[in-house]
């Protein structure tokens, strides 16, 4: 089975904010149970989860799906469930459990994240620190433009502060959001400071926050809600107008409507994808054109192109 394809029919439900969009909730609900155990000196909430439920295995740092997890038999595809991998709820997208180093399916919104996961999260942003003084002792960015960035990493280190505060530990969920965060504002900032240098995502990407959800997305749903957020970023730096914008979404959103007359059988056949992929790279291509027709505009009379 192709899971990049199977999964995107759950998420639609997720997905369908980017245009505006609503969707019934699923007919099934099932209920996962959580037993509390030591380990290594911090409370871990083991999950239990039902057998009527559908998952699938994933890399938090790829983003590779490597199969559909069977509670009853603890396997994926055949093979046994290594440490290291989160399990998603194929219905919704959200994450259910973190597999720990031994071998436990933990609660991924109470159970404390990996060290090395937190040590990433440090070191990302200490980089992006030095990022930001180095471009702006550039000239690179400006003293507006150092401070917005500086608060965003503010933000991310209170809210870490705030769920260790309130419950003596990160959690895997903070973690993942707070990899999201440094994401988001590492693909914003990198293209300012004029260098080629890329970093490599802290938590997967499509790992992301709707509306205030942490979800995993396909592929497909990945690049929209990728589209969509860039617009609002090209907006608020004001690279792209109003109007720009509002059709740049509109497009998004027929695309929305064209993924779901493709749907059969709750599948998404390869061909199907590959027009949507197109259709997804026609609106990317427009959004760089009407970037790059701001960007020649402000130049022409004085204001920085960034």
């Amino acid at each position: 089975m192709n899971h990049q394809k199977s999964i995107t029919i759950s998420l639609l439900a997720s997905c369908l904010a980017f245009s505006g969009l609503t969707a019934s909730r699923a007919d099934t609900e099932t209920t996962q149970t959580t037993t509390t155990v030591t380990t290594v000196g911090t409370n871990s909430s083991i999950v239990n989860l039902p057998a009527t439920g559908r998952y699938v295995v994933v890399d938090p740092i790829t983003g590779q799906i490597q199969g559909s997890y069977d509670p009853s038999s603890r396997l994926v595809e055949g093979s046994a469930l290594r440490s290291g991998v989160v399990i998603v709820n194929e219905i919704d997208g959200g994450p259910v459990g973190f597999v720990d180093s031994s071998g436990n399916i933990v609660d991924v919104a109470v159970s404390p994240a990996s060290q090395t996961l937190l040590v990433s999260i440090d070191t990302r942003r200490q980089d992006l620190n030095r990022r930001i003084d180095e471009a702006l002792n550039k000239g690179v960015l400006t003293p507006t433009q150092a401070a917005s960035f500086r608060a965003e990493l503010d933000q991310l280190a209170a809210d870490e502060e705030k769920d260790r505060q309130a419950n003596g530990l990160v959690s895997y969920r903070r973690a993942f959001m707070l990899g999201y965060g440094l994401n988001r504002l590492s693909d914003r900032l990198m293209p300012l400071t004029n260098t080629t240098y890329t970093f490599q995502p802290v938590v997967a990407p499509q790992l992301v926050i709707v509306n205030g959800r942490l979800t995993l997305l396909d592929s497909i749903n990945y690049r929209k809600h990728h589209l969509d957020t860039r617009c609002d970023d090209e907006y608020a730096a004001g690279r792209l107008s109003q109007r720009q914008v509002s059709e740049l979404k509109n497009e998004l959103g027929k695309i929305s409507s064209t993924e779901r007359s493709y749907v059969k059988h709750d599948a998404l056949s390869s061909s199907k994808e590959r027009k949507l992929s197109g259709q997804l790279d026609r609106v990317e291509s427009e959004m760089n054109s009407d970037v790059a027709l701001i960007n020649h505009k402000r130049s022409k009379i004085g204001i920085r192109a960034d």
